[in-house]
C-alpha cells in the first residue's frame, strides 16, 4: 500500500504541471540531481495510461541545494524548469522533449541529507498494450476514477485503481462482491475495514476474490458521506 501512495502522490504531482504522466526507459535517463543512493519504487509502470518510473533519491545537503542543482543542470541544457512549493514540500518540473522530469522533495533535510522522489515520464508515442485490460476486472457502477496504476514484472502484473463513489462503503462493497460473483469469481475472504489510528473502529468493508489467474483485493471506505475505495487486481503468468 505505500508503494501504491507514492504513485499516486507522483501521478497527482506530475499533473499539477500536465495532464498526463509517463514512462522512462533509455530515452529519458537523465537525472538532474546526482543522488547518494537511488531507489526503484516503480518501473515498467503505467500510470493513468501511460508508462512511468518512480524513484526514490537521497541528496547530500540541503533542499536548497538540491533545488539550485536542478535548476543549473536544467539552464545548461537549456530547457526550462518550473518549481513550485506546497505544503508537503518542493515540486520541481522540466520537459525535454518528448521526457517529463518531476522531482519532489521535503523543505528540510534529515541529518543532513535531502529525499526525494524522481518521476520520469515519456510523453506520446504508442499507448502500450495492458496486461490486465479493463475488460478483465469490471469497475462498479458510478466509479469516479482517480487514479490508475498498472505494474508488470516477470512472475505477474498488478493494476491498482483508486475510485470514489456515491453512497455508503458497505452497500457499495455488497454490490461490487454480488457483480464480481455472477461474472464467476469466488470470495475468498471478506472483512470489516477498520480504521488505522488504533480505535478498531469500522469505516468500511474488503474483500479478496478469485477467478482463474486474476485476483482482486477491494478496500471500501466512507469518506466525508462518500465512498472510497481501492481496488488491487493481480494476474499470474
Amino acid at each position: 500500500m505505500k508503494l501504491a501512495q507514492l504513485i499516486f502522490r507522483s501521478a497527482w504531482l506530475g499533473c499539477a504541471w500536465l495532464s498526463t504522466a509517463a514512462l522512462a526507459d533509455s530515452a529519458c535517463d537523465k537525472r538532474p540531481v546526482k543522488a547518494e543512493r537511488t531507489e526503484v519504487f516503480g518501473q515498467n509502470l503505467l500510470v493513468n495510461g501511460v508508462p512511468t518510473t518512480v524513484l526514490g533519491q537521497t541528496f547530500a545537503g540541503s533542499p536548497e541545494e538540491v533545488i539550485a542543482e536542478f535548476r543549473a543542470f536544467w539552464r545548461k541544457q537549456q530547457v526550462p524548469a518550473m518549481g513550485r512549493r506546497n505544503a508537503s514540500g518542493m515540486l520541481l518540473s522540466a520537459l525535454d522533449t518528448s521526457c517529463h522530469y518531476v522531482l519532489t522533495i521535503p523543505l528540510k533535510a534529515t541529518g543532513g541529507r535531502t529525499k526525494g522522489i524522481l518521476s520520469v515520464t515519456r510523453l506520446g508515442g504508442e499507448a502500450p498494450r495492458r496486461q490486465i485490460p479493463d475488460r478483465a476486472v469490471p469497475l462498479p457502477d458510478s466509479a469516479h476514477v482517480i487514479s490508475d496504476v498498472e505494474s508488470h514484472d516477470p512472475a505477474q502484473a498488478g493494476r491498482t485503481w483508486l475510485i470514489q463513489l456515491p453512497g455508503q462503503a458497505a452497500g457499495n462493497a455488497e454490490r461490487y462482491q454480488a457483480r464480481l460473483a455472477a461474472q464467476g469469481w469466488s470470495t475468498v475472504a471478506q472483512a470489516p475495514s477498520y480504521k488505522l489510528d488504533g480505535s478498531q473502529r469500522v469505516v468500511g468493508r474488503m474483500a479478496m476474490m478469485q477467478r482463474g489467474d486474476d485476483h482482486v483485493d477491494a478496500i471500501f471506505s466512507d469518506q466525508g458521506g462518500q465512498t472510497q475505495a481501492v481496488i488491487n487486481a493481480t494476474r499470474n503468468r
